[in-house]
């Protein structure tokens, strides 16, 4: 695919969005499935367009809950607003769902025999600006928080989480963010997941093993079941998540330069 360069540089302008990127906060906090769009030139891979509504698109939730908790806590985010479908952020650039040729075996039409040439321009729309945005504003920062979202049942098995922290290093933020979640969670109706519904430990995610471990910064998943969207439940999500994220910090000594405030 041949695009001028204005036409790169305008699709690269808005793969990514940037909140409260001034506020002097600890802690940074990333949504990298946050958008199902495709860039026009694509035509949607080739794809009906009802798969943009799907969680293989995106995350689905988690715009929402990010930007109620960046408000809540006073805290900078990232969002990544094109599709997974299009280019995953979350993957390494030689994973094979980096740019996936199917959907559960459906089959995408425009992921099939990515050229080199393509590969590389979907990166520079899609990863590069988030790449930069991240780095802007990660430094200075004590933690690194990313936000998603999972389907209720997997392979056909249920999965028995609500909210679920996933986590490699046992440091003390992560700590008191898990103790507070499974001490708070319960209480408030939510089954609460360590390293589940799936372990870090076993998959690799590119999100926070590069701005997070090789930093040497506190970092983990946050993992909301997305049957939890759109019902009464869903509106308890952020407010116990603000608690125990500013708990959090203040308990391994980050706190004095982050906030939590009530939304109406």
């Amino acid at each position: 695919m041949q695009l001028n360069a204005r036409l790169v540089e305008t699709l690269a302008a808005a793969s990514v969005e940037v909140l409260r990127e001034t506020e002097i906060s600890p802690l940074l906090l990333l949504c990298e499935h946050a958008g199902a769009e495709i860039p026009a030139p694509w035509a949607n891979l080739g794809l009906d367009p009802a798969f943009l509504s799907t969680h293989y698109a995106w995350d689905p939730g988690v715009d929402g809950l990010t930007r109620d908790l960046s408000q809540r806590l006073g805290a900078p985010a990232v969002l990544t607003r094109y599709s997974r479908i299009f280019t995953d952020y979350n993957r390494f650039a030689n994973d094979w769902d980096h740019m996936r040729p199917d959907l559960g075996g459906i089959p995408v039409p425009g992921n099939q025999r990515i050229s080199p040439e393509e590969r590389s321009l979907r990166r520079a729309i899609a990863v590069h600006p988030v790449e930069r945005a991240i780095r802007q504003l990660v430094d200075g920062r004590r933690a690194v928080v990313s936000v998603h979202s999972f389907t209720p049942v997997m392979a056909g098995e249920e999965r028995a989480v609500d909210i679920g922290i996933l986590w490699r290093e046992d440091t003390p933020f992560t700590r008191a963010a898990l103790d507070g979640l499974q001490r708070l969670g319960p209480g408030r109706g939510f089954r609460i997941g360590d390293n589940a519904p799936y372990d870090w430990n076993k998959v690799d995610a590119y999100s926070l093993d590069a701005h997070g471990l090789r930093r040497g910064l506190p970092c983990f998943y946050l993992e909301i079941n997305n049957s939890l969207f759109g019902t009464e439940r869903a509106a308890l999500i952020a407010p116990l998540l603000a608690e125990i994220l500013t708990d959090a910090l203040e308990l391994a000594g980050f706190q004095g330069k982050s906030r939590s405030v009530t939304t109406g």
